[in-house]
């Protein structure tokens, strides 16, 4: 660890069972470089990759993945809510290795699983301060990631969500701050129909308009960017346009 000789992994047992991509785990293996993976595992990874991927525990819940250090006050601290059946893992003062930014974060796991569609647990994803500056490449040299990896992933490598790498976001992702939080969960929502850009329930020549708009002068005031990436490439443009006009129009 380039020197740091900080990192450390601890399994602990779970205060009720965490159903996680469709497995039950009863355990959970905390991870100083801001990472938990469920059941055992006793890798230290503090270079942080994509998700999914080989790199790195398998499963994993990247919850702020970057080499960290306890110097200064950090600590990890695990807490079981009772009344509410939440478990809380939090990373408090930590510091990077790399620039010595401070960071404060958790992962809250709720026993949910028989409340979702899919029977997984749901888990939230919170920062209290985050300061996203271990820049960097995995060039020559260089053993430290660019910036951190925020995701979850699976017991295969082969399935995961990547919510930022390399501080680079997909195009609908509010990028992270102090503040902030990403829920996780299985549940779907009635409230959010893809194409209906204004939100009123409706998917209707306003939607194509305020799309045209978007395109035209890049006016982001009454855009909804998941709504409207209709191919869900990531991009918005005529395409997405004509994805909404098609289905007015019952093609």
């Amino acid at each position: 660890d380039g020197g740091n000789n900080q990192d450390d992994v601890t399994t602990i047992s779970l205060p009720f069972a965490f159903t996680f991509y469709g497995i039950v785990y009863n355990s959970v293996s905390i991870c100083s470089n801001g990472w938990i993976s469920f059941g055992e595992t006793d890798m230290e990874s503090f270079r942080n990759y994509t998700l999914p991927g080989p790199g790195g525990p398998s499963p994993i819940v990247a919850v702020f993945w970057d080499d960290l250090k306890t110097t200064s006050g950090g600590d990890i601290f695990s807490y079981y809510d009772q009344n509410n059946d939440l478990f809380i893992i939090e990373w408090s003062d930590m510091r990077t290795y790399f620039s010595n930014s401070s960071e404060s974060f958790q992962v809250i796991l709720y026993n949910t699983g028989d409340e979702t569609p899919t029977g997984d647990d749901e888990m939230k994803l919170q920062y209290k301060t985050f300061n996203n500056t271990t820049t960097g490449n995995y060039g020559w040299g260089q053993v430290h990631g660019a910036y951190c990896t925020v995701g979850i992933e699976d017991a295969t490598a082969t399935k995961g969500l990547q919510y930022t790498f390399n501080n680079q976001y997909p195009t609908a992702a509010m990028q992270l701050d102090d503040e902030t939080a990403i829920l996780i969960t299985t549940r779907g929502s009635d409230i959010r129909m893809r194409g209906d850009v204004n939100q009123d329930g409706l998917l209707d020549v306003t939607d194509v308009l305020i799309l045209v708009d978007y395109i035209i002068d890049q006016d982001t005031a009454n855009l909804n960017p998941y709504l409207a990436d209709m191919n869900q490439d990531e991009i918005i443009n005529i395409l997405d346009m004509i994805g909404i006009i098609l289905i007015i129009m019952d093609y």
